[in-house]
């Protein structure tokens, strides 16, 4: 398969960048059980007052949320697990942030920066972090395995293993069901070669008697620049070149992108770029890669290679054994089965004759319907996860 390369513009993100747009007024949170602190957040000034205004208070929400998370964690990955739960949180603040009121704002030199009263539902952060713990578990359920090495090169000129992003790069592969295991080989030849070319990548990752890895998810983070603004605040720039490579097929695809940071010092700053660049191309190149190589065709007929979740069981030997005959009857092939701590049946399959997610899902709820069971299908879009109501 001819690999396929995203360059695209540089992205300011303050500190990380979240996954979609929300609301900042009308908040709210369930009062008795908070905290109130007054945060204080930054963002690149462009000239539009309104969303660098938003951007500057989503970051005063996300430093406190991090505070909070960071309560519940015990060791310097479980610290990167933290920043990615931030991240979740953030991104659908409602029930978890209040704003109390606005302090002060305004913009200085080139940073808009406003000092907010937020309270912080502790008790609901505290459940979205085990929460998040126990499927990054469950996770282990499936059979997809990754070789993960991220090197940095620093503006002093110094090269080596980024811990910390290989640590979030880590569990955002986990969040999508796919173990990863640190490549020193992989590594140590990023140090000398930032852009391997893929063949270069598996030939390091085959050196390796004991890996069982399918694929190489491989990344550069190079500091561009870091520079103190008229604010005080440090602005930096950071470019992501990260490549994923399949070890026992040609399937290759690389993404290179830059980004910005702001932060109270240099590291902070430079910081700021990195873990989002990382985190960032982790998604892309994950999930580009689970759609791509998710459908094969053998003899004319597509095999689709996926997981099937159902949530809400009540009775694990019977259900289990229900969906497992109608997949069956669905022309599916069941390679391995198991429960998630969180209660959830998981069965990884080999579905033929199928040529979508949408249409397999379809099939499994008019099936489990003819039998009196409802099934409602919940938001993936690398797999089919379904409630039993």
């Amino acid at each position: 398969m001819i690999g396929m390369m995203k360059v695209t513009r540089k992205k300011w993100i303050i500190p990380i960048i979240l996954a979609g747009v929300v609301s900042l007024g009308g908040l709210t949170v369930n009062t008795g059980i908070c905290a109130a602190e007054v945060v204080e957040g930054a963002a690149p000034y462009e000239g539009d007052y309104e969303k660098s205004r938003n951007e500057a208070l989503r970051d005063a929400m996300r430093t406190l949320l991090e505070e909070k998370v960071g309560m519940y964690v015990r060791s310097n990955t479980e610290v990167d697990m933290g920043v990615v739960v931030s991240d979740k949180i953030a991104s659908r603040s409602t029930g978890y942030v209040k704003i109390k009121s606005i302090i002060s704002e305004g913009v200085q030199g080139g940073i808009f920066v406003i000092k907010a009263d937020l309270e912080a539902d502790d008790t609901n952060i505290e459940t979205k972090y085990k929460d998040d713990v126990a499927k990054a578990m469950a996770a282990a359920l499936e059979p997809r395995v990754a070789n993960v090495a991220v090197v940095g090169y620093g503006l002093d000129g110094q090269v080596q293993r980024d811990e910390r992003a290989v640590n979030i790069v880590s569990q955002y592969l986990s969040d999508m069901g796919i173990q990863t295991v640190v490549n020193d080989n992989v590594a140590q030849l990023l140090a000398h070669n930032p852009n391997p070319l893929p063949a270069d990548l598996r030939q390091m990752a085959r050196r390796d008697s004991d890996n069982n890895a399918n694929s190489v998810l491989s990344g550069t983070l190079r500091d561009i620049s870091v520079h103190k603004d008229s604010s005080g605040y440090y602005q930096s720039e950071v470019e992501g070149s990260f490549s994923l490579v399949g070890i026992q097929n040609g399937y290759s695809q690389t993404y290179v992108e830059r980004f910005a940071g702001v932060g109270k010092t240099p590291e902070a700053a430079l910081f700021a770029a990195r873990r989002v660049a990382a985190a960032q191309a982790t998604e892309n190149l994950a999930r580009s890669t689970l759609k791509t190589m998710q459908f094969e065709n053998r003899g004319g007929v597509n095999n689709l290679n996926t997981s099937v979740e159902i949530q809400g069981i009540t009775d694990r030997a019977a259900h289990s054994n229900f969906f497992n005959n109608l997949l069956e009857g669905a022309h599916c092939r069941i390679t391995r089965t198991g429960f998630a701590p969180d209660g959830a049946y998981k069965i990884k399959i080999i579905a033929s004759g199928w040529d979508s997610l949408y249409e397999l899902t379809q099939e499994i709820i008019q099936a489990a319907a003819d039998n009196g069971i409802t099934l409602i299908p919940l938001e993936s879009t690398s797999k089919i996860i379904l409630q039993v109501q």
